[in-house]
C-alpha cells in the first residue's frame, strides 16, 4: 500500500540546464490541492521510476487546509493509496527552489504560476512533458464513477510522464 505524502519514487529529466542529480522532489499543482493534484501525486507514486524521489501535491488557491474531496480519496483507495490525515496545502515560493520540480497539471494552473510567482523555475506544464494534450474534465459535483474516469485517465498520463522521465534518466546515467 502507498501513502500519500510519504511517497518517494523516481525522476529525471532533461533540458532547461538542470542536472537531475540535484532534483529531489515533484510537486504536483492544481486548483485547490483537494482532488486533481493529489490525484497526480498518488498515480505517480504507483509508477515504476528510475530514481527516488519525494512527490507531493500543492494549490494554487488554498486559503485554510481542507481534507481532500471525499470521492477522489475513495478513488485513490480503491488504487491503493492511502491519504491519511491528508490536508491541502498552498503553493508558496518556496517550492519553487533548484531541487524542485513543479509540474502543472492544467494549463490554468501552469498560466497562474508563470505570472504569480516571481521565482517560478523549473515550472512545467503535464501535456507539454507526455506530448499531447491532457484535459482532465471539471469535477465538481460530479459522480464518483467520473472520479473514477478521471484517476484512470490521470493514472494513464501519470505512466507517459514516468516513460518520460525514465528515459532522460537513462540517457544522464549514459552522458556519465
Amino acid at each position: 500500500m502507498i501513502i500519500f505524502q510519504t511517497v518517494f519514487c523516481g525522476v529525471a529529466q532533461s533540458g532547461q540546464g538542470y542536472d537531475m542529480r540535484e532534483i529531489n522532489r515533484l510537486v504536483f499543482v492544481s486548483e485547490s490541492d483537494t482532488g486533481k493534484g493529489p490525484m497526480a501525486a498518488g498515480a505517480m507514486g504507483l509508477c515504476a521510476l528510475a530514481r527516488k524521489y519525494e512527490i507531493v501535491s500543492r494549490g494554487l488557491v488554498v486559503l485554510l487546509p481542507e481534507p481532500i474531496n471525499e470521492k477522489a480519496e475513495a478513488v485513490m483507495i480503491s488504487n491503493g493509496i492511502q491519504i491519511k490525515d491528508y490536508k491541502s496545502n498552498a503553493l508558496t515560493e518556496e517550492d519553487f527552489t533548484d531541487d524542485t520540480m513543479v509540474i502543472a497539471v492544467e494549463r490554468q494552473q501552469y498560466e497562474s504560476m508563470l505570472s504569480k510567482y516571481d521565482h517560478a523555475s523549473s515550472v512545467y506544464l503535464l501535456e507539454e512533458l507526455i506530448g499531447r494534450p491532457v484535459n482532465y474534465e471539471d469535477l465538481r459535483g460530479k459522480e464518483l464513477s467520473d472520479y473514477g474516469k478521471c484517476f484512470e485517465q490521470m493514472m494513464s498520463d501519470m505512466r507517459e510522464l514516468a516513460a518520460f522521465l525514465n528515459d532522460r534518466e537513462k540517457e544522464r546515467r549514459e552522458e556519465k
